[in-house]
């Protein structure tokens, strides 16, 4: 068990063990900006408990269910294994990594934000431990096609999260579902966790040259993650207009487009593919042909959410008019531009987990100079 916890952790954390180290000290910083600032918020605890379980879950599903890793769990499998300790040392790495390099900087931001006592942060830590060692059970009986008991039991969580609102009820509900969970994983196979690459077919092209459009579609209509991130932000589109009516008397909707350009898997397609990278940098005449469709492929995406968007803001508000569609159309192509400028100038190398590539800093470079455009244009 030591040494398959030992090769799990330089896989997920490198082989220096380096990035708990630069996730630690993220949290800090993050933890001092905002303590220095003396801002102070007034927030409930269970808000603090909901957003260490799901946010925590979010994650560690996205782990288990990346195939980054499998080429590492693949060869350890050919090594003599035993079943349990196997499966234990698996899911203690995977929730270590989460916890250290994911929720960490949430807990920071939650504790240098409000006030808390105690034991409700140590409650909020045993929720996200908690999240953990349940979306492994949760993920384990997935693939055998159980999907019924893991949904009944969040809902169990959440209701007892949003109604109870009480810390000993919540941290009775951790204890009571870790402990199920460990009892579930004891009799886990290690093979549950292990997801084998889809197998390639040959395909034969009849045309000079590959469509581009056609293979980027087929990217975010192959990866499930790619989908829920952009359905996701169309039913954000739909719920910023109604919080956006608590600002009157100033001009949100281009502040509600910018926050769409978040969709960060859209933007890092070619980040998780580094082979197809390297093919497109080397090959003469790739590089524009490509990088063109994949600017249209981002401002097709992005039209789309901010389409909805600005169909809710006419249900909501109404008096939409050619001012607002000739905005929704110019920061819609503006952060495709930037998103691919940036995917091209500075990808991102080095990350472990696809969770890692879709949580990476660089992620908020491009909303956040959107922000700045719409604060000018809402002037």
């Amino acid at each position: 068990m030591k040494n398959t916890i030992k090769a799990l952790l330089k896989q997920f954390f490198g082989a220096k063990y380096e990035s708990g180290g630069k996730s630690l000290a993220a949290a800090v910083i993050l933890f001092m900006a905002v303590y220095g600032t003396g801002f102070r918020l007034a927030v409930a605890p269970f808000i603090f408990y909901l957003t260490s379980v799901f946010f925590t879950a979010g994650i560690m599903w996205q782990v288990l269910a990346g195939r980054r890793h499998m080429e590492t769990l693949q060869g350890m499998f050919m090594l003599p294994f035993d079943n349990r300790s196997f499966v234990f040392s698996y899911v203690l790495v995977i929730g270590a990594h989460t916890l250290m390099t994911k929720t960490l900087l949430i807990w920071g931001l939650f504790i240098a934000a409000a006030s808390w006592s105690p034991w409700e942060i140590a409650v909020a830590i045993a929720c996200g431990c908690m999240a953990c060692v349940v979306t492994a059970a949760g993920y384990g009986m997935h693939r055998k096609g159980h999907d019924v008991l893991p949904i009944l039991w969040n809902a169990g969580i959440l209701a007892i999260i949003l109604l109870v609102r009480q810390r000993v009820a919540v941290l009775i509900a951790a204890v009571i579902s870790v402990i199920a969970a460990v009892l579930y994983l004891a009799f886990a196979d290690a093979y549950d966790f292990y997801s084998a690459g889809t197998a390639k077919k040959a395909i034969r092209h009849t045309g000079r040259t590959g469509d581009v459009f056609t293979y980027l579609t087929r990217c975010l209509m192959a990866n499930k993650t790619y989908l829920i991130n952009t359905a996701g932000l169309c039913g954000i589109a739909c719920f910023l207009p109604l919080l956006f009516g608590e600002f009157g008397g100033f001009n949100m909707f281009p502040f509600g487009l910018a926050i769409l350009s978040i969709n960060t898997p859209i933007c890092t397609l070619l980040s998780c593919d580094p082979d197809l990278e390297q093919a497109i940098r080397m090959l003469p005449g790739q590089a524009g042909r490509f990088w063109r469709k994949f600017c249209l492929f981002i401002f097709t995406v992005n039209s789309i959410v901010s389409g909805i968007y600005l169909l809710s803001w006419q249900i909501v508000g109404g008096g939409m008019d050619f001012v607002h569609v000739g905005t929704l159309l110019i920061f819609a192509m503006q952060s495709a531009i930037l998103s691919v400028i940036l995917e091209w100038k500075y990808p991102i190398r080095g990350w472990k987990t696809e969770s890692d590539l879709w949580h990476h800093p660089r992620k908020y470079l491009v909303p956040l100079i959107m922000l700045l455009t719409a604060a000018f244009a809402a002037t």
